[in-house]
């Protein structure tokens, strides 16, 4: 499904290489932890993976196809994601939000099809905000506006999913119920979902596989059992 090729990331009009070579074979469906300090670059590696972000160098292939190299409707097909500051609309209810994922089979202002209602209602249904759909986006706590995002990301219907810290402004039950939701969904509707954090403690009850960056490198682990987290960050254990 994802393959990272050889990628460098980094701030290409700055000519700023964070990370070196980064490479995975494959990643299939699972829901994936990518962790790291602040600073690291773990915004720029989803950003690049997804392709909001030209790599340094390097290739990230989804389903054999380079993000980098196609077309951005093929792109959104591939891959969605779930930026760390969910955006601050006024007057657009939780439904449109949710339809707005669907932009990619909307051809310019068409209405949307029998499809592309139905598949909004499923995804609204799967992130259990049904009963909230007419409400404004605007007016929801942090925590719903995730799901209803995460929900825009299912809708779009693409194979990878990124979220970016979307943990970060949720109280403790909300994280808990959150990453079941993700763990879930990763499983049933057999996508890859890759989402960074830094509750490093409870993440780890729920991932699949973990990715990590350091300040020199890029680690996999395919079994989160065998992390040790003193090794890899001494520096804050």
């Amino acid at each position: 499904m994802l393959q990272l090729k050889n990628l460098s990331t980094g701030i290409q009009k700055q000519g700023i290489t964070l990370h070196h070579n980064i490479t995975v074979d494959e990643l299939g469906p699972g829901l994936i932890l990518l962790i790291g300090p602040n600073g690291v670059g773990k915004s720029v590696l989803l950003k690049t993976i997804c392709g909001l972000m030209p790599p340094m160098s390097g290739e990230v292939h989804i389903n054999q196809i380079n993000i980098h190299q196609t077309s951005p409707e093929i792109r959104a097909s591939l891959s969605s994601i779930l930026l760390a500051t969910p955006p601050q609309l006024e007057h657009l209810s939780v439904y449109d939000m949710v339809m707005s994922g669907r932009q990619r089979f909307l051809q310019g202002w068409s209405n949307p099809t029998e499809k592309d209602v139905s598949e909004v209602l499923k995804a609204i249904k799967k992130t259990g905000v049904s009963d909230i759909q007419q409400k404004n986006f605007a007016e929801l706590s942090d925590g719903i506006k995730q799901k209803v995002m995460l929900a825009r990301c299912l809708a779009q219907d693409s194979q990878i999913i990124l979220l970016d810290e979307p943990l970060a402004f949720l109280d403790y039950p909300s994280r808990t119920t959150f990453l079941k939701l993700l763990h879930q969904l990763a499983k049933t509707e057999k996508k890859c979902i890759i989402y960074s954090s830094h509750d490093l403690h409870l993440s780890l009850k729920f991932c699949d596989q973990v990715m990590a960056l350091t300040q020199t490198e890029f680690l996999y682990f395919r079994n989160p059992s065998d992390i040790n987290l003193k090794d890899i960050f001494p520096e804050t254990h």
